[in-house]
């Protein structure tokens, strides 16, 4: 997520022109297909019995686990973002132009743009990814975090220590360390790398800013708050995810809520119950509780197994 109005004004330009693929469709559900197609009946019918165990949200892309643990993807695909290899896996990212999964060695698979060395995975085994502009950082078996890719702000230059999780944002990462502290590097020019003191169980790291989980379940978020995706929501939560420009939360009693801006629609989160969150550029998802997705925002567009 770019640091100049310039670039800034590249991205309205990007939306704008995926808006033409989206006007029809500001919301999607994995598990329905609305295609006036005769042949989209047979597909219809598989995605209904289609269900996911986790979904992650991309700049202009999405990429969801189905429960056989194969991944599939959907959106933009100028970069092959979209194009999922083969096998199964227990994790998955999308970045910008790129996108990684965990497989179930422990190993780390990322596909798509390569350009800043961001799909060049290291070696070893690891327990969690994350993807972000055009970098990407792991958490490795030892619990040391490894990132790799662009880091022109040092984004991709992670600490020592040991942690528990770690996210990928557009020009920092931040990492829950053992202690349930949380530390952020990289980018800072709006405060989204000056994390909170505290205890926390979950961390993400978004455009300009970023989020984190406390112990006693309420999210507090810092950085950036130009449209007030760092306003923190009242409540008990039990999941957060920062996009582009909004945040959004999972409720303890499984409801969505979503904060900041909300032009595209990504901020007008549909009603349910839902398991898991994810928010990209412009766009959100969420994993219903019967295992089905559903999109909302610009780049909601209509998705198949």
């Amino acid at each position: 997520m770019h640091q100049t109005a310039g670039v800034i004004r590249n991205w309205r330009r990007i939306l704008c022109m995926s808006v033409v693929a989206a006007l029809l469709a500001t919301a999607c559900t994995v598990s329905s297909d609305d295609s006036d197609d005769a042949e989209s009946d047979s597909a219809g019918q598989a995605a209904a019995t289609t269900r996911f165990t986790a979904v992650a949200s991309g700049w202009l892309h999405s990429c969801g686990m189905r429960n056989d643990s194969t991944v599939t993807c959907w959106g933009d695909n100028t970069h092959g973002q979209a194009d999922a290899p083969e096998g199964t896996f227990t994790a998955v990212a999308a970045g910008e132009h790129h996108s990684c999964g965990l497989r179930d060695d422990g190993t780390v698979t990322c596909w798509g743009s390569n350009t800043r060395g961001q799909a060049d995975a290291p070696e070893g085994t690891f327990t969690a990814v994350a993807a972000g502009r055009a970098h990407s950082c792991g958490l490795r078996s030892d619990s040391s975090v490894a990132c790799w890719g662009w880091s022109n702000l040092g984004q991709a230059e992670a600490p020592t220590g040991a942690f528990t999780a770690v996210a990928a944002g557009e020009h920092h990462s931040c990492g829950l360390r053992s202690d349930s502290t949380v530390t952020c590097w990289g980018s800072n020019d709006h405060g989204q790398s000056e994390a909170r003191t505290g205890a926390f169980t979950a961390v993400t790291a978004g455009g300009r800013h970023s989020c984190g989980l406390r112990s006693d379940s309420t999210v507090t978020c810092w950085g950036s708050n130009a449209y007030g995706q760092s306003a923190d929501p009242s409540g008990s939560l039990t999941a957060v995810a920062a996009g582009g420009w909004h945040s959004c939360g999972l409720r303890s009693d499984g409801w969505m809520t979503c904060w900041g801006e909300t032009a595209h629609g990504q901020s007008a989160a549909p009603s349910g119950s839902f398991s898991a969150v994810s928010t990209g550029l412009a766009h959100s998802c969420g994993l219903r509780s019967d295992g089905s997705l559903s999109c909302w925002g610009n780049l909601a567009l209509r998705v198949g197994p």
